[in-house]
Parts: C-alpha cells; sequence; structure tokens
C-alpha cells in the first residue's frame, strides 16, 4: 500500500516541482511567456511576510503570567498552610442526674434553652426531706441537751472532787503533825520516867544513909555519945529521906502514866493518819470518777456530733431536691416531666457549655512545623459565608489509635503502615464569634487551616 502523503500548506510546492519548472524538458522550446514567467520567477519564490498579532501576543502573555503567578501562589499556600477536613467543633456536655428520689414537682427549662450557672432546672417534692431534716434536728438538740448536761455534773464533780482532795491532804498534814507532836511528848514522858527512877536511886541512897546514921546516933546515944539533939537530928533526916524517896516513887508512877497516855496519843494519831489518808483516797476516786465522767463527755460529744452530722446530710439531701445548672450552656436532651417519679442517679438532662472548640484529626506528616500558638482560619460547612479564626492551643500527646478501646499491637502479624491521624485542640477567638455564639454546636465539621509558616 501506498502511503498517503499529508496535505501540503497554501503556497507552498515541492522541490522536484519547482525544478521541473525552472528547467524545461530537453528538445523542446521554450514558450515566450514562459521566459517571461521564469524570469519573474525569483520574485515569487520570495517568502511572504506575515504581521504579528499584538493582541494575540498580550493575551497569551497574561495567560502565561497568569498561569505563573497562580502556581506561585497555590506553591506559597501550600507550604505554609496545613489543612484537613478530619475535624470538629466539640464542647463540654454535661449530663444531669438527680442525686436524691422522688417525685418532680416543679420543671423551670425547656429543650435548648440557654441558662446560668446555678439556675434552678427542676424541683423534687421536698416534704419527705423536710420530715427528715425535723426530725434530725430534734434529735441534735437532744444530744446537744444531755451533752450541757453532763459538762454540768463534770463541773460539780470536779468542784467537789478538788475540795475533798484539799481536805483530806490537810487531814492527812495534821495527822501527820499530831504523830510528831505525840512522838515528842512521848519521848518527852520517857525521859521523866528515866529521871524519876533516877531520882527514886537517889532517894533510896539518901534514906539508906539516914537509917544508918539513926541507927548509929541510937546506939551512941543509949551509951551516952553523942547527945539527944544529934539523934533527933538523925531520926528527922531519916524521915525526911522516906518521904522523898515515897515522893520519888509516886512522881515515877505519874511519869508512867504519862508514857502510857503518850503512846495513847501516838497511836491516836497514827489512826488520824490513816483516816486522812482514806480520805485522801476518796478524793482520789472521786478524781477517777470525774476523769470517767470526761470520758463519758467525749462519748455524749461524738453522739452530738453525730447527732448534727446527721442535720447536716438531711439538709443536704432537703437541698438536692433543687436541682441547679452546674455550668453555663444550653439544654439539650431534656427526659424528664412534671409529675415523674424518678430515682437516684437517673439522667434528667444535659447542659451543653457555651466555651467550645476544635478539634482536628491531622496526619502525622502534617505536624512537623505545627506549634501551639499558631493562628488558623476555620470554614464551617453550616456557615460557609463565615470567617472564623483561632489559635492552636495543643496537640495530643498520643495518636488517636492509641486512645481506642483495642490499641493496635503492631509486633504480631504481618505490619501495615498506616498513617496516623493526632489530634489537636483549637480555641477559637471570641471575637470572630460575633453573630456565632449560639449557633455554632458540637460534632459540627469544620475545615480548619493552620498557618504553619515557610
Amino acid at each position: 500500500m501506498h502511503k498517503r502523503k499529508p496535505p501540503l500548506a497554501a503556497g507552498t510546492e515541492t522541490m522536484n516541482e519547482t525544478e521541473t519548472r525552472r528547467s524545461p524538458a530537453v528538445g523542446t522550446k521554450s514558450h515566450p511567456e514562459l521566459v517571461d514567467l521564469e524570469s519573474k520567477q525569483p520574485e515569487l519564490n520570495k517568502p511572504v511576510k506575515r504581521k504579528k498579532n499584538p493582541l494575540a501576543i498580550g493575551l497569551a502573555a497574561f495567560v502565561v503570567l497568569a498561569v505563573g503567578g497562580g502556581t506561585f501562589v497555590w506553591w506559597q499556600h501550600a507550604s505554609s498552610v496545613e489543612e484537613t477536613d478530619d475535624a470538629f467543633i466539640t464542647g463540654r456536655v454535661h449530663q444531669l442526674s438527680s442525686r436524691v428520689s422522688g417525685t418532680v414537682s416543679q420543671l423551670m427549662v425547656n429543650d435548648n434553652q440557654h441558662v446560668k450557672q446555678g439556675d434552678v432546672l427542676l424541683r423534687i417534692d421536698p416534704k419527705d426531706f423536710q420530715i427528715s431534716l425535723a426530725t434530725a434536728k430534734a434529735a441534735a438538740t437532744q444530744a446537744e441537751l444531755k451533752t450541757y448536761e453532763v459538762q454540768s455534773n463534770i463541773v460539780a464533780n470536779q468542784r467537789q472532787a478538788e475540795a475533798r482532795r484539799f481536805e483530806a491532804e490537810s487531814a492527812v498534814a495534821s495527822a501527820d503533825a499530831g504523830v510528831d507532836k505525840a512522838k515528842a511528848m512521848l519521848s518527852e514522858t520517857k525521859l521523866g520516867v528515866a529521871l524519876a527512877a533516877t531520882e527514886i536511886k537517889q532517894r533510896q541512897a539518901e534514906l539508906t544513909r539516914c537509917i544508918a546514921d539513926f541507927e548509929r546516933y541510937k546506939s551512941l546515944v543509949q551509951d551516952r555519945a553523942a547527945t539527944m539533939q544529934s539523934f533527933e537530928r538523925a531520926k528527922q533526916d531519916k524521915d525526911v529521906a522516906e518521904a522523898n524517896l515515897q515522893a520519888a516513887q509516886e512522881a515515877y508512877k505519874q511519869s508512867q502514866s504519862r508514857v502510857h497516855q503518850a503512846m495513847q496519843a501516838v497511836a491516836n494519831a497514827q489512826a488520824d493518819v490513816i483516816r486522812a489518808k482514806g480520805s485522801a483516797q476518796s478524793a482520789a476516786a472521786a478524781a477517777a470518777q470525774m476523769e470517767m465522767s470526761k470520758r463519758n463527755l467525749s462519748v455524749q460529744e461524738a453522739a452530738a456530733d453525730k447527732a448534727q452530722s446527721e442535720v447536716n446530710n438531711a439538709a443536704t439531701q432537703l437541698s438536692y431536691t433543687s436541682v441547679t445548672a452546674p455550668i453555663t450552656g444550653r439544654v439539650g436532651h431534656r427526659t424528664v416531666e412534671i409529675g415523674q417519679q424518678i430515682e437516684r442517679g437517673q439522667a434528667l438532662m444535659s447542659i451543653v457549655s457555651d466555651e467550645k472548640w476544635v478539634v482536628a484529626n491531622f496526619k502525622e506528616t502534617q505536624l512537623s512545623r505545627m506549634r501551639p500558638g499558631q493562628a488558623v482560619d476555620i470554614k464551617i460547612d453550616a456557615y460557609p459565608n463565615a470567617h472564623v479564626t483561632g489559635t492552636v492551643d495543643s496537640i495530643s500527646p498520643a495518636s488517636g489509635a492509641q486512645f481506642a478501646l483495642l490499641p493496635p499491637d503492631n509486633a504480631t502479624g504481618n505490619f501495615t503502615k498506616v498513617v496516623q491521624r493526632v489530634s489537636v485542640k483549637i480555641v477559637l477567638n471570641k471575637d470572630s464569634l460575633k453573630g456565632l455564639e449560639n449557633l455554632l454546636a458540637p460534632g459540627m465539621s469544620v475545615i480548619p487551616s493552620v498557618k504553619v509558616g515557610h
């Protein structure tokens, strides 16, 4: 098969055709007109010069510049911004439940209503709790009065015990002094007995001498060797000596009697000491009884504290009948109605906090230049015309897979590398949320663009 030659452009011709026109065949005569045409052929063979269109050139240059500039802008933007569509708005959702059982008597809020922290949301019938509080207060008052009574008894017993102790100590001291005095008297009387015995011996010796003188003078008087006057004086001296001996003997007996009396006094004083010490022991027993009363006071005070705790507990349970908002936000998922019987721990409603932020799950390959404090542009799917900005607050300490219920274990089996995603918390700038404060809801999808720089 012959290949089809492509058509020639207008005004062009092949080299063979040109040569044929230039060289006439051999043995043929040239026609005058052909000769004339051949003479003009060089002018026809000159190339035709086309004029350039400035508009087309300018348009082409503009297109080239626009494409290049767009490519440069896109490259610059792509190199300085990290964005993801795996992001959403989140906030704190507080699940409210009842802390006591009862019947709902009042309901103050509706679904989606905005409430402030501390606002009463609903009330539970408080009658049973009011009765419990009154009973606990009565028991606490009774325990407190009992405590005061025990305290008064302790004070009285303490004063009585102190008085008895002082009296007993005084009695012991007095008895000890009496014993010392009696012993001193006993010693003195014993000394008197000894002196009396010595006196008797002296008087006996004197009487013996006087008797001897009397017998001698009696013999001398009979023999007329002595005067009657000397005999009478000797007789008188004997009589005096006998009287002195009798007096000494009587004094001896009295001294012995005083010794016996002194010994009895010592015994009596010692008995007084024993009695005083018994009183002291009785006072010590009273003090021990007072200490026991103090321990009883501690027990009673503990009972009073317990009764007061019951009062506080009853008051706390009564306060639980008013369910209040723990935080400022909006009510959602209300499942309770007036007259409904609710149990302790039963879910009643949720409060969505006014504070909201963005959680963006970036690929781990996008985090190399991402740092807290970098600016973020945020597009909200629900409000595409809104311009919201924010700031990178923090980066999660682990990937989302690590917080899953069953974290992956790459140490066993075959391993397939998967690019992980890491959560980044982005706080919203309040100034950019004007008009959107009550419109943003947790769960809305967003597209954050973090300006990571070059």
